[in-house]
């Protein structure tokens, strides 16, 4: 099919305020002469029903319910707002809004699925076997219906091929020059502009599955080497283990060492991250942690910092080619993270290597806009196939 000017529609149970993936692919299709449509949630009530972002709408419809009977009325809302409306393509962001192609199918020539992450396999970390086994049985029976699948990653990819036997094309979930350009325009807050300490940051949500209690542990070892007035260990971003994260704090009387600024936008985050000497991906063992694609090591690299992360296969094929940009340890023990900070922390000519391969991998691969163009090759792969 001619893609000069196709109409799109992106579906996701997110307020995209933000959702930086759905963002990024909807303003890069849009600066192609796309019309784009995302529809998202608007769960609080304090967004606007409708907004044009980039050269893109966002249509936001309300969300009251908990747990999966959210995804029953956002699947009924959509629905109300799409009527009768004819797209070219609706590309759906996630499991959790995957069965809506049932119910939009004739509203549209080929649906693609864009799968973030593993999505039954992180059900399971919360549900047990029954999360894993009913999240798969909807993956397994969509995944062969829709016309085109795109996934954050090469692991995510391989999953689906060995779980139910289907292709898909993998777009790494980069962060934009754009963004970055824009960040780095910011001026660094004055607080983080004293470079006398050591800073660690740990960049993103923070849940329980991402070593919050190690961190602290590893603090409270290092606490007998190195005073606060050396070492600083930033938090950005909020979630469901931050007040956890702060009481043991609390607890260990390691309030010095630490600074949690909470939520935190996505470009002053960025910006901020240039002050920082190593960023830390510490995903803890688990079905979907095995195999994930950590965001946030691309956005340190955007900040030419290297990471400390665990020795996981998702994480080691993220960095192929790349190794010497970071640390690979035993997420489960604060010991290794001590020995890994300490590393670089007594080494500045490896640590000014480690930043200096970090900010070489992002300029030449680790960018959206390398990154993108993928999709397009998506879509037209869909139309032909459905031929």
């Amino acid at each position: 099919m001619n893609n000069k000017s196709w109409n799109i529609l992106m579906v996701v149970l997110s307020s995209v305020n933000p959702d930086v993936r759905v963002e990024k692919e909807a303003r890069y299709l849009a600066s192609k002469g796309h019309k784009v449509t995302v529809i998202g949630t608007n769960a609080r009530g304090n967004l606007a029903e409708e907004e044009s972002r980039d050269g893109y709408t966002i249509i936001r419809v309300p969300s009251k319910k908990k747990l999966f009977f959210k995804y029953f009325e956002f699947w009924k809302n959509v629905r109300e707002v799409v009527k009768e409306q004819k797209f070219d393509i609706i590309h759906l962001h996630d499991l959790n809004v995957l069965p809506l192609y049932s119910k939009l199918k004739k509203n549209t020539k080929i649906t693609i699925y864009d799968s973030h992450e593993n999505f039954p396999e992180q059900m399971s970390e919360t549900y047990g076997f029954l999360g894993l086994w009913g999240y798969s049985m909807v993956e397994r029976f969509y995944v062969k219906r829709v016309q085109g699948i795109v996934t954050a990653g090469i692991t995510y990819s391989e999953n689906l091929e060995r779980k139910y036997n289907v292709r898909s094309r993998w777009i790494a979930n980069y962060p934009s020059k754009i963004d970055v350009e824009k960040a780095h325009e910011k001026i660094i807050p004055k607080q983080f502009q004293d470079k006398t300490r050591f800073r660690v940051v740990h960049f993103g949500v923070m849940y329980h599955n991402l070593g919050y209690d190690k961190t602290v542990e590893a603090v409270k070892i290092l606490s007998k080497q190195l005073k606060s007035n050396k070492i600083e260990f930033l938090v950005m971003g909020s979630g469901s283990s931050l007040e956890p994260m702060k009481q043991l704090i609390i607890q260990f009387n390691l309030e010095e060492y630490f600074t949690l600024t909470g939520w935190m936008n996505y470009h002053e985050a960025l910006s901020i991250m240039r002050s920082c000497d190593i960023g830390l991906i510490l995903f803890q063992p688990g079905k979907n942690n095995y195999l994930r694609i950590p965001n946030r090591l691309y956005e340190y690299a955007s900040a030419g910092i290297p990471f400390i992360g665990s020795n996981f296969e998702g994480l080691k094929r993220s960095i192929q080619s790349r190794e010497e940009m970071g640390i690979l340890i035993d997420p489960t023990s604060p010991e290794e993270l001590v020995n890994a900070i300490l590393e670089v922390y007594n080494n500045k000519e490896k640590l000014d290597k480690m930043k200096q391969i970090a900010a070489e991998a992002y300029k030449e691969q680790f960018n959206w806009e390398s990154e993108i163009p993928k999709i397009i090759q998506s879509y037209q792969e869909a139309f032909n196939q459905k031929k």
